[in-house]
C-alpha cells in the first residue's frame, strides 16, 4: 500500500544549501538511504528526494513523467529565462542539445588541449616556487572560467564578473532573496544580451556567434533560447569544472599510493577523473516536475510535485558501487551519476574531464608528492553544485 505524504517517517529537513550538509553530506547520504530512500523534505516549499541509485537512473530516461522544462533547481537559480537546453524536454531537447554537442565534441576537446595546458601551466607557474598553495582558489576555481571565456569567445577580463554575479545568485536563491536573486539576474542577462547582439550584428568565429545563428527545427534561434543556452554554458561551464578539479586535486593529494602510481603512469589519471566525478559529484543533484501520479518505494508523488534527484547520494549507494566511500581507480565499472544521466547527461562532460585529466597531469610533473596541510581545514561550498573553496597544500 502506497504511503501519503502525512506519514511522519517519510519527512526530513533535508537541504542541499545548508553549508554543514555542503561541508560532509555523506552521513545523511548513508541515513536516506538506510532510513528513507524516497524522502520528503519540507524545505523550499517541500519536495521530494530519490537517493538511491537505481530510482534516480529511472526517473532521468522516464522523460514524459519526470520533466525537466517546469525548472531544474532547488530553489529556482533566478534566470529570467529557460537555460535552454537544461529546462526543455524531449523532443525539442534533442534540436537544443545537438547546436552545443557539436561545441563540446571529443574533436573540438582535442583541439582545446594545447589552451588548456597553457592556462594550467601559467598558473601553476605563479605558486611552483613556493612550496605551499591553495589548489582550490588559485588553480581549480580560476581555470575553467579562463577556458570557457576562450571557448565561447568572451574577453578574459570579464570573468571575474561573471563569477561574482553567479554566486551572488546562488547565494541569493539559497537565501530566497528574491529581490537581490532578481537585481544579479538582470544585470547578468543585460550583459550576455549585449553581447548576443553584438554578434548578430558583427559574426565572429566562436560559439556564441553559432550560437546566435543555430536554426531549431528549421527556424532561427529566438533571443530568449540563445540567452539561455549562453547562460547555463556559462555556469555550468564554469563550476561543476570548478568542483571536478578540486575534487581530484583533494582526492589524490589524500592518498600517497595513489598519487605515487599516478605519478609513474599518467595513463591512468582518466581513472581517477572518473572516480573523483563519483566520489565528489560537482553536480550534486537535479530538479524535476512529476507530470502525472507516480508511485516510487510506496511513495505517493503526485502531479505537479518538484523532486530532487540526488546525483551524489546516488554515487554512493552500496547496492550499486563496492565500498563506495573508498576511493577505488580500479572501480569497474564506474557507471557514476557525477554527469547525470539520460538524454541531459552533461553535453560538457568532454571538456569537463579534459581539464581535470590535464591539471592533474600537470600537477604531477611539477608538484610531485605534494600533500594536503590539512584535511580539516579543507572547506567546500555550494548547493546545487559542489565544490572545494579552500584546499591548502605544500610540498618539499
Amino acid at each position: 500500500m502506497a504511503q501519503t505524504r502525512d506519514d511522519v517517517d517519510e519527512n526530513v529537513d533535508f537541504d542541499h544549501a545548508d553549508p554543514e550538509f555542503i561541508q560532509n553530506p555523506f552521513p545523511v547520504f548513508r541515513d536516506l538511504h538506510q532510513r528513507c530512500p524516497v524522502a520528503r523534505s519540507t524545505k523550499y516549499d517541500g519536495f521530494w528526494v530519490l537517493s538511491k541509485y537505481d530510482d534516480i537512473r529511472a526517473a532521468t530516461r522516464n522523460t514524459n513523467t519526470f520533466l525537466s522544462g517546469a525548472g531544474v533547481t532547488i530553489p529556482h537559480f533566478g534566470s529570467p529565462v529557460p537555460l535552454i537546453p537544461l529546462e526543455s524536454d524531449p523532443p525539442l531537447h534533442s534540436s537544443y542539445r545537438r547546436i552545443l554537442q557539436r561545441e563540446f565534441s571529443r574533436g573540438r576537446m582535442q583541439e582545446l588541449e594545447g589552451t588548456i595546458r597553457l592556462v594550467a601551466t601559467d598558473l601553476i607557474d605563479a605558486f611552483a616556487d613556493r612550496g605551499e598553495a591553495d589548489f582550490a582558489t588559485e588553480l581549480a576555481s580560476p581555470l575553467p572560467a579562463v577556458v570557457i571565456a576562450q571557448l565561447m569567445g568572451f574577453p578574459k577580463e570579464d570573468w571575474e564578473k561573471f563569477r561574482v554575479l553567479t554566486e551572488r545568485m546562488l547565494e541569493a536563491a539559497k537565501a530566497e532573496d528574491l529581490e537581490t536573486n532578481f537585481e544579479a539576474a538582470l544585470e547578468y542577462c543585460i550583459y550576455l544580451m549585449n553581447v548576443l547582439d553584438e554578434r548578430r550584428a558583427e559574426p565572429a568565429d566562436d560559439m556564441l556567434t553559432r550560437i546566435v545563428q543555430a536554426e531549431v527545427d528549421g527556424r532561427p534561434m529566438g533571443e530568449d533560447e540563445a540567452l539561455g543556452m549562453t547562460l547555463i554554458t556559462i555556469v555550468a561551464g564554469h563550476e561543476t569544472t570548478v568542483g571536478g578539479i578540486g575534487s581530484l586535486l583533494l582526492y589524490v593529494g589524500a592518498d600517497p599510493n595513489v598519487q605515487r602510481r599516478l605519478a609513474a603512469d599518467p595513463t591512468q589519471i582518466p581513472l581517477a577523473v572518473e572516480e573523483a566525478l563519483r566520489q565528489g559529484a560537482p553536480v550534486q543533484g537535479i530538479a524535476r516536475t512529476v507530470s502525472e501520479d507516480v508511485c516510487v518505494r510506496g511513495r505517493q508523488l503526485r502531479k505537479g510535485d518538484k523532486v530532487w534527484l540526488s546525483y551524489a547520494a546516488g554515487n554512493r549507494d552500496e547496492e550499486a558501487f563496492e565500498n563506495p566511500d573508498v576511493f577505488d581507480i580500479d572501480r569497474s565499472p564506474n557507471r557514476h551519476l557525477g554527469f547525470g544521466d539520460g538524454v541531459h547527461r552533461c553535453v560538457g562532460a568532454p571538456l569537463a574531464q579534459a581539464e581535470m585529466r590535464i591539471v592533474l597531469e600537470e600537477i604531477l610533473k611539477r608538484i610531485p608528492g605534494y600533500r594536503i596541510t590539512d584535511l580539516d581545514a579543507v572547506e567546500f561550498q555550494g548547493g546545487q553544485n559542489r565544490m572545494v573553496s579552500k584546499l591548502p597544500v605544500h610540498w618539499d
